[in-house]
């Protein structure tokens, strides 16, 4: 079977399911994780995971290059289990267990995860990261750069104002 065949082969794909692929994330997994550890909770528990903070944390990982390797399930149960052992819930670990069963997740797949989950969000908490270097955060550009873009700015048509009625 050459390249050509297999390209093929993927168009002939892509047109039956109408060219509708999309990955699933790890935002999404983090979800669904949530969604179903907060079924298995008691109404007097639920507030002990917080998933605007969870959702946090994802965002913290993914500025990290080394977490754009990681399975989206993998990475979305690392983040759960770690902040279920931060919150000191017991009662929940058998609930990571089963999902990281049902999810076919290695073991020590899970674990090697949660290091680095663990070590990112020890350095985003820490002093170094939470005042940027503002010197990093200038754009810098040539003078031929600069010169063009103030150029197309005056070739920007400006659009006149509508006027607004009331009916």
């Amino acid at each position: 079977m050459s390249a050509k065949d297999l390209m093929r082969m993927e168009k002939i794909v892509l047109e039956k399911v109408c060219w509708k692929v999309k990955a699933t994330t790890a935002f999404q997994f983090l979800q669904l994780y949530y969604s179903l550890i907060q079924e298995n909770l008691p109404f007097e528990r639920r507030n002990s995971l917080n998933f605007e903070r969870l959702e946090a944390q994802l965002k913290a990982c993914h500025c990290r290059m080394i977490f754009s390797k990681a399975k989206p399930s993998v990475l979305a149960l690392s983040i759960i289990a770690l902040e279920i052992q931060a919150q000191k819930c017991v009662e929940l670990t058998e609930d990571v267990e089963c999902l990281q069963k049902h999810s076919k997740i290695n073991g020590r797949d899970l674990t090697f995860w949660q290091e680095l989950v663990s070590k990112c969000l020890t350095e985003y908490s820490s002093d170094k990261c939470s005042k940027p270097n503002v010197q990093k955060l200038k754009w810098i550009v040539s003078g031929r750069t600069a010169r063009q873009l103030r150029h197309s700015y005056y070739r920007i048509s400006h659009l006149p104002t509508i006027p607004e009625t009331v009916p």
